[in-house]
């Protein structure tokens, strides 16, 4: 048996608090129920202080603290949530053992203040619309209906389910990008300290020899001097060009035109339109099978696919919607959809089953990325390597052609 410190409240509003023996905090908080008692706080006696109070020192940390609640984050929040929910304990004892088990101080800060707004009667979507950099649209549509249909915790394990092959497809695609942006790096890398270093050492041996250069000796010279005398007018230029591309994708219209041009590039845009569509179905699916309306549905999909092509399909298919008409054919109708998806949402509708047909859109997509991907890294590899054995091989003839010459005792032209 182990001790556990609790705080409640009677039917009168009364505050009481003491110690209770119970196998289990689950065990604990039923005994507190049967005797009619309402659960503010519930935590074991000897991490009360943890759980039940902070120092001021502690409290003025998480306050202080700025920062970003990751994917992982989400997982790990929507899972403990909805487990604690399920096996029966009251809401702020979920949020006051979230709040001591969660190492993210910043989640830590938010989970403080919705516990705050949840103690003073306030929803749990409101509490959590107040965050909406860490907590979208999404997620306080999903809690709202599990709230109106008694059925949070289901709400939170779709949620988790949601994050979970969300963090899965990205480390996929993570993973599988790795190797040939290490090429990438390497190749670049070996190409700078070729011209910088290598370069100069046989241009001094070329100088000295008072001879005339062949053309493409002297190209390579030129390419050399540029990069060592004004490579940060190259550094400005990069950075330039990353400031245009920030500005453009802070633009409703520019941002549509990069996502287009992505779109259209070879192999990389059949990608990107893999995973966009793959987490258009998903969040569509996750969002109906939760009790969220369609158009509202669809209003909070527009944001999360993240992608302005897709997005405006979408509006195109929620303005169809909004007249009456079903979901199928405005997607079908919006142009940027493969065939495929409103087929399969058609058929969704005839059978009144479309968020199982989603899920399987959304299953088979995943699959498609996964052969993306094979493909991509497949062609990948082989243009960098071909493409960095073609650089040194032109560095090597520009050096080795008057070197040549020099030896033999030719004139070099």
């Amino acid at each position: 048996m182990a001790s556990f410190k609790y705080v409640v409240k009677d039917r009168s509003g009364k505050t009481s608090q003491g110690f209770i023996e119970a196998a289990n905090m689950g065990e604990a908080a039923a005994k507190l129920r049967q005797d009619n008692y309402f659960i503010v706080q519930l935590g074991p006696a000897d991490k009360e202080s943890a759980v039940l109070t902070k120092s001021a020192k502690q409290q003025t940390q998480e306050n202080s603290v700025r920062g970003k609640v990751n994917l992982k984050d989400k997982i790990f929040f929507t899972k403990q949530f909805y487990v604690m929910l399920r096996a029966g304990m009251g809401m702020i004892v979920c949020l006051n053992n979230l709040y001591e088990q969660t190492e993210n101080l910043y989640l830590r800060h938010i989970i403080t203040e919705i516990r705050k707004d949840v103690e003073s009667g306030v929803p749990l979507s409101t509490a959590l619309a107040k965050f909406p950099k860490v907590f979208n649209g999404m997620f306080v549509n999903m809690i709202e209906a599990g709230e109106a249909s008694g059925k949070l915790d289901l709400s939170l394990q779709r949620l988790n389910d949601f994050f979970e092959r969300e963090y899965n497809l990205k480390k996929k695609i993570i993973g599988a990008l790795i190797y040939p942006a290490i090429i990438c790096v390497v190749a670049v890398a070996v190409v700078i300290i070729l011209l910088t270093f290598v370069v100069p050492t046989f241009v001094n041996i070329f100088a000295d020899s008072g001879a005339q250069l062949p053309g493409i000796t002297r190209a390579l010279v030129m390419v050399s001097d540029i990069l060592r005398n004004y490579w940060y007018l190259l550094m400005v230029f990069v950075i330039g060009l990353g400031l245009v591309y920030k500005v453009m994708g802070n633009n409703p219209k520019g941002r549509e035109k990069l996502d287009q041009f992505w779109i259209n590039f070879p192999q990389v845009g059949d990608l990107i339109e893999k995973v966009v569509i793959s987490r258009f179905a998903r969040t569509l699916a996750t969002l109906l099978d939760s009790g969220v309306p369609l158009l509202q549905s669809l209003e909070i999909v527009q944001r999360a696919v993240s992608n302005a092509v897709i997005a405006r399909g979408i509006r195109h298919a929620a303005t169809s919607v909004n007249q009456g008409t079903g979901l199928a054919r405005p997607l079908l109708e919006s142009g940027v959809f493969p065939v495929m998806v409103p087929q399969m949402v058609a058929i969704g509708e005839d059978t009144g089953d479309i968020n199982h047909m989603l899920e399987e859109v959304a299953d088979y997509y995943d699959k498609e990325v996964s052969y993306a991907l094979e493909n991509l890294t497949a062609m990948f590899e082989p243009l960098i390597i071909v493409g960095l054995g073609g650089v040194v091989a032109f560095i090597v003839a520009a050096i080795m052609l008057p070197m040549f010459d020099i030896s033999t005792g030719a004139t070099l032209r």
